[in-house]
């Protein structure tokens, strides 16, 4: 329909709602005017009773605090300390949290820093009277003391409750100016009202305008789409959807292809995607999905096996992130699936490399050890006969002469035993170091017995394997406080000797010695800690410490093959552990031993390993 002057009715709607949504406009404006200073004053009363609600919580804890050491030193019993505990650990982030709040109030912040400074001296005094029951035990607090810390309470008092006053005063003067904003508002109200018709047409603008942007949205929504599955069916790991609503699964073309399979091949459901999971991986594969929705597990990755095509098994990688309601429910999970079968068969292919190894290092180890036998037997064969020789030939020392005696006696009785006693020594040497690497080559073979181990005890059973040279030295032992954790108690036995046995050994001459063990607990390990005062490792002898038959170059005058510390690591590795060290010569070194945390894995029936103790050391 055309309107005079070229106008239409789109235009004069144009016209009529440009003057509506004027007017709307200044009544918008002044009715955001009147909501800010309410939303002010609300912000401003809660901002007030928040800080106040924090500020009775500091003195709820400081009471309980100061009661409980009085409770303590008065009564002697620890159970009184309980409350002062908790409110000890939760005052300073309290305190934090109204000094932060609190931060842009320049009167407000020097009460909070004085509050600070007081409570911090009230809890070192009370700490020092807690110290004092623990060293002299009840009744050994000055009554002084005690009227020391009711003072410094009722400071402490008096700044809390004077801060409170003052805000519940800023509030009272605040709340009065509540009514006439209120009556003002009501008259707003009633304008609106009158306007409301014509905020009722501008609604209808607004809706058809967003009909008109909720096509365009449609359409940009089809769009993203297409680019979104164009990128998916791009890479060259498969892409899954589980759908655990209508339990369906949508599987990308490569991820179809990986298996063999075309396009419109598989049916999209979840028993069809299952059917392809091999029977041994089933369970295993559901549980660890399992973990992830109910979300005890961080992060969802899981690897399974696949059934191809062609019949044959696809080792297969699946990571995802997952998509819940309001309600908990998980709704999809999203990801990507890698075939790692080559991976795999490479792992494989390590692990038998390695028995090959350790089976090669077991039968060169002990086959050598045989001719070692023969070699100390004949030796002390030929040192019977030299004696027997030399006890023919006595009666017969005029016969020869002086000279020729005398020459055949230093033989006889000097440069033979002496070839022979090398000869021994070398045997000796030799049959030990081949001992060490038939030890080496067993750790592969062990069977780790995961269970729930107190470490304090484990130590302290190596400290009295180690009490005669510890005493002897005169070395000062700390032990802080060490965990129970899951892991095979005899390889830990077994790392925590050769550390301290390193410690001790290797500690300065004429030197009080010190060894300190500890230990520091990580989201994911437990990582202990052995630190002594000797004689140190330098930076260019690092490299040596974890290597079969090295040795730092300052150990020369202690006796040693260097295996102790490649056993350690070694072991370390077969448990996912790992050792790493600082040190400085003539001041000392830290060894630091990582063990992961885990819960009790029981090892399969009818499977059993020896474990050798070995207390070498490593430099």
């Amino acid at each position: 329909m055309r309107m005079p002057w070229g106008l239409n009715v789109k235009h004069l709607y144009l016209a009529y709602f440009s003057v509506i949504s004027i007017a709307l406009c200044a009544f918008s404006l002044i009715i955001y005017d009147q909501y800010k200073k309410s939303q002010n004053l609300n912000d401003y009363m809660r901002y007030e009773y928040e800080n106040i609600r924090r500020t009775k919580n500091i003195l709820m804890d400081i009471v309980d605090m100061e009661t409980g050491v009085r409770g303590y030193v008065l009564t002697g019993d620890q159970t009184y300390l309980h409350p002062y505990e908790i409110a000890a650990n939760r005052l300073p982030g309290e305190i934090m949290a109204l000094r932060q709040a609190t931060y842009y109030e320049s009167n407000a912040f020097a009460e909070s820093s004085s509050l600070l400074d007081r409570v911090d001296s009230l809890q070192k005094l009370l700490e020092s009277q807690m110290n004092y029951m623990h060293v002299h035990g009840r009744g050994q607090v000055s009554l002084n003391a005690l009227n020391i810390q009711r003072a410094q309470m009722d400071e402490v008092e008096a700044i809390i409750e004077a801060g409170i006053a003052r805000r519940l005063a800023s509030v009272k003067a605040r709340r009065d100016l509540v009514e006439p904003r209120k009556t003002n508002f009501s008259y707003i109200l009633v304008i609106g009202t009158i306007l409301g018709v014509g905020i009722i047409l501008a609604g209808t603008v607004l809706i058809i305008r967003l009909e008109s942007e909720n096509e365009d949205i449609k359409v940009q929504n089809a769009s993203a789409e297409t680019r979104f599955r164009a990128v998916m069916n791009g890479t060259n790991d498969g892409v899954f959807e589980l759908n655990f609503v209508n339990e369906t699964i949508y599987m990308s073309k490569e991820f179809k292809a990986m298996l063999g399979f075309g396009e419109e091949a598989l049916d999209n459901d979840m028993h069809t995607f299952n059917a392809l999971i091999h029977p041994d991986d089933f369970d295993a594969y559901m549980q660890v999905r399992h973990d992830y929705i109910i979300k005890q597990a961080p992060f969802y990755n899981n690897v399974f096996r696949l059934k191809h095509k062609d019949g044959a098994w696809r080792w297969i990688m699946a990571r995802g992130i997952g998509a819940w309601d309001k309600f908990g429910q998980i709704r999809t999970l999203i990801g990507t699936h890698t075939d790692i079968t080559e991976q795999k068969n490479r792992e494989e292919e390590l692990r038998q490399l390695n028995a090959d190894m350790e089976a090669f290092t077991y039968i060169t180890s002990h086959d050598m050890r045989s001719p070692l036998v023969n070699l100390k037997g004949f030796s002390h064969e030929l040192a019977l006969a030299v004696q027997e020789v030399d006890e023919l030939l006595a009666p017969q020392q005029k016969t020869l002469g002086a000279e020729t005696w005398a020459r055949l006696e230093h033989i006889l009785r000097k440069d033979v035993p002496e070839a022979l006693g090398f000869i021994g020594n070398a045997v000796d040497r030799m049959d030990t170091l081949t001992t060490a690497i038939l030890d080496l080559s067993r750790i592969g073979k062990f069977v780790y017995r995961d269970e729930l181990v107190d470490s304090r005890a484990v130590f302290d059973k190596c400290l009295g394997a180690q009490s005669y040279e510890i005493s002897n030295k005169k070395v000062e032992v700390t032990v802080n406080s060490l965990p129970k954790l899951v892991t095979d108690p005899i390889a830990l036995e077994q790392v925590f000797s050769n550390l301290l046995d390193n410690a001790v050994k290797y500690l300065k001459p004429g030197e009080p010695g010190r060894i300190e063990m500890s230990c520091q607990e990580t989201g994911r390990d437990y990582v202990f800690t052995i630190r002594d005062n000797g004689r140190g490792i330098a930076a260019e002898d690092s490299d040596r410490v974890f290597n079969i038959f090295r040795r730092a170059r300052n150990t020369g005058d202690v006796r040693g093959l260097g295996l102790g510390m490649a056993f350690v690591k070694a072991t370390l590795r077969k448990m996912n552990g790992a050792i790493w060290f600082e040190s400085q010569v003539d001041v000392g070194t830290a060894f630091h031993v990582s063990l992961p945390k885990r819960t009790p894995v029981s090892a399969p029936n009818g499977i059993s390993g020896d474990q050798t103790e070995t207390n070498e050391d490593a430099a």
